[in-house]
């Protein structure tokens, strides 16, 4: 996420009025789903032994699926160089043998491949501002993102994935390329046969057009649920219920249910006013805990939400060794591991 070229959200007073029947494929239990982080130093990322032991981890607090997140790389956002398998930490074998890690943990698999950009770095820009500026340009881009999301697809299909995304925030694409997406998932779907969904910015979801293409509707769930740092359980809750007093039309007019592809919080005392944010102020873990506390509550009332991917846990413990502090990481956080220890344990 990129703190400052986040838009802030503004709810949409207008929704799509438009009913499609879904073609969605539904999973016997709720989606309680972790982002696997891969750390490319070390020899710790995925397919490794540490991995396999925050595989073992994550199931043991209750955990029932992980997204395997690999990465393409652009230069420039508005240009199309699309760049992938350059990265000897995840070739295909080491995210293959992570996914059947996962499997022979009797853990489901999302797998949900990004696009990475230098200009990304120090809050220049973020996937949203991906962005061509000519036809060709458009042809070019998606000939080569189509070619990126194509080889997870294989993979996804060959390792028996349970789900596929196929794209990540791409808001700068998603209302004005609407054809060209439509292409792609039909592609997709020839060569996968699992469920698909796309994971939209939290601004982001009702502007795409073609929900209809996709088995559920993805969105990175960083909505502000605060208008002031600390707030306390009850605004969190109120701030949770306005924003499904949105999603939930949202959903049933498009017959889809509703995938947080991502949610997750810092310990920062404002996180519930700006979830997105990478800086920390007057860090705080109970209150992130808080956070995820009902967050996943409020969550598991709705029966149309199909479940979460909580933002992030890292495939060692030594993150901090090859990544210094990241602020949303979990697993060094006793108190938000206790609360999703708490909240999934006792699930089917």
């Amino acid at each position: 996420m990129n703190a400052d070229k986040r838009r802030w959200f503004v709810l949409p007073l207008v929704l799509i009025c438009v009913h499609l029947r879904s073609s969605a494929v539904t999973f016997s239990s709720e989606i309680r789903g972790v982002s696997l982080a891969h750390l490319h130093r070390g020899g710790v990322g995925y397919g490794s032994e540490d991995c396999r032991k925050q595989l073992q981890a994550l199931k043991a607090i209750g955990a029932n699926w992980v997204a395997i997140n690999d990465f393409a790389y652009m230069p420039e956002v508005n240009k199309p160089a699309v760049r992938f398998g350059g990265d000897p930490t995840t070739k295909e074998q080491q995210l293959a043998r992570c996914i059947d890690d996962a499997h022979a943990l009797g853990l489901k698999v999302l797998v949900k491949p990004h696009v990475w950009s230098r200009q990304f770095h120090n809050n220049q820009k973020w996937h949203g501002d991906i962005k061509m500026t000519s036809e060709d340009d458009w042809d070019a881009w998606f000939a080569q993102y189509g070619q990126y999301v194509l080889f997870h697809a294989r993979l996804a299909e060959r390792t028996k994935c349970e789900m596929l995304c196929v794209g990540v925030e791409y808001e700068g694409t998603s209302a004005s390329q609407e054809a060209r997406w439509r292409k792609l998932i039909a592609e997709v779907r020839k060569v996968y046969s699992g469920p698909i969904t796309y994971a939209a910015a939290f601004g982001e979801w009702p502007q795409v057009k073609w929900w209809d293409a996709v088995d559920y509707i993805g969105i990175d769930a960083y909505f502000p649920v605060a208008t002031k740092p600390s707030a306390t359980e009850d605004e969190i809750r109120a701030g949770w219920a306005n924003v499904y007093g949105f999603l939930e039309p949202f959903g049933k007019k498009w017959d889809k249910p509703l995938l947080f592809a991502e949610l997750g919080y810092s310990a920062s005392s404002k996180a519930a006013l700006e979830p997105w944010a990478y800086d920390v102020v007057d860090p705080d873990p109970k209150y992130q805990a808080l956070l995820y506390q009902v967050a996943l509550e409020e969550a598991a009332k709705r029966d149309y939400v199909a479940g979460v991917f909580l933002w992030k846990w890292f495939t060692s413990d030594s993150f901090r060794k090859h990544e210094g502090r990241d602020p949303f990481a979990m697993q060094d956080r006793p108190e938000v591991v206790e609360v999703l220890r708490s909240a999934w344990k006792g699930a089917p």
